[in-house]
């Protein structure tokens, strides 16, 4: 009966994960447009939102707000944003609290955050950001929504989830964990960075570059600021690294600079994760590809950038600049720097050279055409959309470039550097031995051409931070023979399914398998095949996620009889239970831990239960 149920688990686990990124809601569906529609009672309700903004930034009341026709009552609303915000404007970002008055939420969702598409006059800026990002991070899920208030068409919006607790526990496994957001709270400038720098180990040096969203935190922002600082050899310890490098190549690559890279080291958040390892998340990408051309110098010069400054942005840009911190660390460690060109190599060649980023930018444009045309709010002509891929446009004191035109022409550049041009490892081959049981010992091989450094890294849980063992060519290790270039190393099954990927490095550069490691990895299954993973898409909702005493599944179709099994995370059915449209479910007797909804093949979602 235990084989059983621990192949019942296998057969989850392999449909929980496919090659995509986290399951989106149909809220978030980045090829459906959102209709908002907001009723205030208020008749000098903009001069009340500009007033809450300008003074304790609270809310107001709105009357109803009805999101794709689902009406909500006494909905909190305020304005949001800094540069993006202005009392001059029609058109302002908003955050809508679904909850801030009455307990209630849309597919699990209680803030709704909408961007006004400042300094963008192509409009998609955020959302094509978000959809390339999604490949190598955890990043939000962004989309576009119609706005209407008092029955007014009030312009196109950038839809983005809002990283709150919820998405943080989503993602990284944690429910009670320090967060902290990463922005100036007053007049952010070229001496006013939340760069992680150390400043004293006084924690209200700190208070005007960091917001701790959680109970605590202060404690551990300075210390990541020391070991940074002065201790950096022991960052792997506090920082996710690979996830942070990640980050660091996207905002490379993309000229995304109103972010850490950036003047104000701006736009990200912290949270630390099951392994204690903060894990950095990125942030309001509305300015994204140039929209935000100032990279800084030291703490004294906003480093303002023409378009071709930032068509050929250095790679190493900041790498001996002290006010830059996270950027010192990674270019000062050897294996870092490799591991950073690597990953900018891997979203240049998945993204940029193959021109795909243009077909999604095309459909993208394509959707929201009609509702740019008929927005008489927005900030450019319909002329600068339609051309905004392929025109530069003056906005205020500085050019923002067409997004074709800085991308064909940096990825020129990029590719034409000495850290792209170093010829990597190549990795091919890769096997791994039948495994049957568990706590047997798995041979991992694989052929490694042109490396000096191999290793292989296993888990056997999303929440587990990767063990990283050396792999060799010395003919002991499971490799055939010494010197063939295939290396082999092993490792005992701890679980019915272990995570893995294989890294190799030369003198000059590095590769890893699958490229989109850590964010995706192989997946070994107790007496099944290989297969590259991340979550896999759903067809129900299930909220709220963790969970304490009650969950709530919503389903888009009903499978006429079809039933639904929780399982624990060692095979055991839990609850089994016939579904219906919508189906409440009391958690209250559940222990705590990590659980799985399955419905046939309709598919499957995990949550938490934290009581």
């Amino acid at each position: 009966m235990g084989r059983l149920k621990s192949n019942i688990l296998i057969l989850l686990l392999l449909q929980f994960f496919t090659v995509n990124t986290f399951a989106q809601t149909t809220f978030y569906d980045i090829y459906k447009l959102q209709k908002i529609e907001v009723v205030f009672t208020q008749s000098n309700w903009d001069y009340q939102l500009d007033t809450a903004k300008l003074g304790a930034d609270g809310y107001i009341m709105a009357k109803s707000v009805t999101i794709n026709g689902t009406k909500f009552d006494s909905v909190g609303v305020k304005y949001k944003g800094s540069s993006s915000y202005d009392s001059t404007h029609t058109k302002n970002p908003f955050h809508f609290a679904l909850d801030k008055y009455i307990n209630q939420l849309y597919q699990g969702f209680t803030d709704i955050k909408l961007s006004n598409g400042y300094s963008d006059p192509s409009m998609i800026r955020e959302v094509l950001s978000y959809h390339i990002l999604k490949n190598y991070m955890d990043c939000p899920k962004a989309n576009f929504a119609q706005l209407y208030i008092n029955g007014s068409y009030w312009g196109l919006f950038t839809n983005d989830e809002d990283i709150n607790k919820k998405f943080c526990v989503e993602h990284f496994y944690a429910s009670k964990s320090t967060f902290i957001k990463c922005n100036p709270l007053n007049n952010p400038g070229p001496n006013v960075k939340s760069n992680l720098k150390y400043i004293s180990s006084d924690s209200s040096a700190y208070s005007n570059f960091y917001d701790v969203k959680s109970k605590y935190g202060w404690k551990e922002l300075v210390a990541l600021c020391d070991t940074l600082s002065n201790h950096p050899k022991s960052i792997d310890a506090l920082m996710d690294m690979d996830r942070v490098i990640w980050m660091l190549a996207f905002n490379n690559v993309l000229i995304n600079l109103d972010s850490y890279t950036g003047v104000f080291s701006q736009n990200y958040y912290l949270y630390k994760d099951k392994t204690t390892r903060f894990n950095p998340i990125i942030w309001d990408m509305n300015m994204s590809f140039g929209g935000f051309p100032f990279v800084g110098s030291s703490n004294s010069s906003m480093g303002s950038l023409t378009v071709a400054n930032m068509q050929q942005l250095p790679i190493n840009i900041h790498a001996s600049d002290p006010y830059w911190p996270l950027i010192n660390v990674v270019m000062a460690n050897a294996s870092y720097k490799k591991i950073y060109i690597a990953h900018m190599r891997t979203i240049v060649n998945e993204i940029f050279a193959n021109s795909s980023y243009e077909t999604m930018a095309t459909a993208l444009q394509s959707l929201i055409d009609t509702a740019v045309k008929s927005d008489n709010n927005k900030f450019y002509s319909y002329t600068q959309f339609q051309n905004g891929m392929t025109t530069n446009n003056t906005v205020g004191s500085y050019t923002v470039p067409g997004i074709k035109n800085l991308m064909d022409a940096r990825i020129t550049y990029l590719k034409a550097t000495g850290d792209f041009q170093y010829t990597s490892p190549v990795i091919t081959a890769l096997s791994t031995s039948t495994v049957t049981a568990l706590y047997a010992s798995v041979k991992v091989t694989a052929n490694i051409a042109n490396a000096n450094i191999v290793y292989l890294a296993f888990r056997f849980d999303s929440t587990q931070k990767f063990i990283k063992i050396p792999m060799y060519d010395d003919g002991a290790h499971n490799d055939v023979a010494a010197g063939d270039n295939i290396y082999g190393e092993s490792f005992t099954m701890l679980s019915t399914q272990a995570q893995y990927y294989i890294y190799a490095e030369n003198a000059q550069a590095s590769i890893f398998s699958p490229e989109r490691a850590e964010h995706e990895f192989y997946l070994l299954n107790i007496s099944s095949s290989v297969s590259t993973i991340s979550e896999q898409k759903t067809s129900f909702e299930l909220y709220p996620n963790p969970a304490s005493d009650l969950i709530t599944l919503r389903f888009e179709e009903l499978i006429k009889n079809s039933k639904l099994y929780i399982y624990n995370t060692i095979g055991q059915i839990v609850l089994s239970e016939y579904i219906k449209p919508t189906l409440y479910i009391s958690t209250s007797d559940f222990a705590n831990g990590i659980y799985f909804v399955k419905i046939g093949n309709v598919g499957m979602k995990k949550f938490v239960v934290q009581h």
